[in-house]
């Protein structure tokens, strides 16, 4: 799914960046990124876009991650410090929230969520949820009218 900017005014593509090479990532994402089947990656900069970890791959996401995340089966991500916006993990897929990391937007659970930071309440989906001992679940600062939810800070 290719990302769009403005470029002196004109709205222009962006590729997708697609890792198929396991390693570590130090630059900042802002555009869609893939990380391909059989890829462990760490990531250092913050991401923000759309991330793909196809099945097989392993995210370690060592800084914040805004946008939406997309777990396939047999693949894994690690949060190490915030994922805001929305996390999705299909059956056979797992998320970590590591025990210094927060995921406050909407999850959606299929596959496996392994907490030992703190997530949100917008979470949903038929998978396992694992709020492990020292974790926490943290409620939303406001819920408005159309029942939308306000994490502040």
């Amino acid at each position: 799914m290719p990302s769009y900017e403005y470029r002196d005014g004109q709205l222009v593509e962006v590729p997708d960046l697609i890792v198929r090479t396991s390693g570590d990532l130090h630059e900042e994402v802002h555009r869609t990124l893939v990380i391909a089947s059989g890829v462990e990656l760490a990531v250092h900069g913050v991401i923000s876009g759309t991330v793909n970890v196809q099945s097989g791959a392993v995210l370690d996401a060592r800084n914040d991650v805004y946008g939406t995340v997309n777990v396939e089966p047999d693949a894994q991500m690690r949060v190490h410090k915030h994922a805001n916006d929305t996390l999705n993990v299909q059956r056979g897929g797992t998320i970590t929230i590591l025990p210094s990391a927060v995921a406050l937007g909407t999850i959606h659970v299929e596959g496996t969520l392994i907490n030992e930071g703190t997530r949100g309440t917008q979470v949903h989906g038929a998978g396992a949820i694992e709020d492990r001992e020292g974790s926490s679940v943290r409620p939303p600062d406001e819920t408005r009218g159309d029942g939308a939810v306000v994490y502040y800070g």
